[in-house]
């Protein structure tokens, strides 16, 4: 199994803020219930960062699906999250969001 490094995990205060700017609710969605945080990205296993560009609120579904649903389901929920990224951040900022380890 692959070691995570500091760079990879979710600091609790990037934690606060990706929740805070999503509201506290899923951003595909928008239920409060069951909420997580997702690499959205670059994944946490390919060296993504923990930072709060590379993150968003997901509800554990969501999530799922985001990661393991359907193709239907993961495509749907990835262009939501995908979308709803871009509104927030300009598309340079995603160059950066890997560790440089992995590069």
């Amino acid at each position: 199994m692959q070691k995570r490094t500091k760079a990879t995990s979710i600091k609790k205060k990037v934690r606060d803020e990706v929740l805070h700017r999503d509201h506290y609710n899923c951003v595909n969605c928008g239920t409060t219930q069951m909420l997580t945080i997702a690499h959205v990205f670059v994944s946490r296993a390919k060296g993504g960062l923990g930072v709060k560009e590379n993150l968003a609120t997901l509800c554990m579904e969501c999530h799922h699906k985001y990661d393991n649903g359907l193709k239907r389901e993961m495509t749907e929920v990835q262009t939501n999250v995908v979308e709803y990224m871009l509104s927030l951040y300009e598309m340079e900022v995603f160059d950066t969001l890997k560790y440089m380890k992995y590069k």
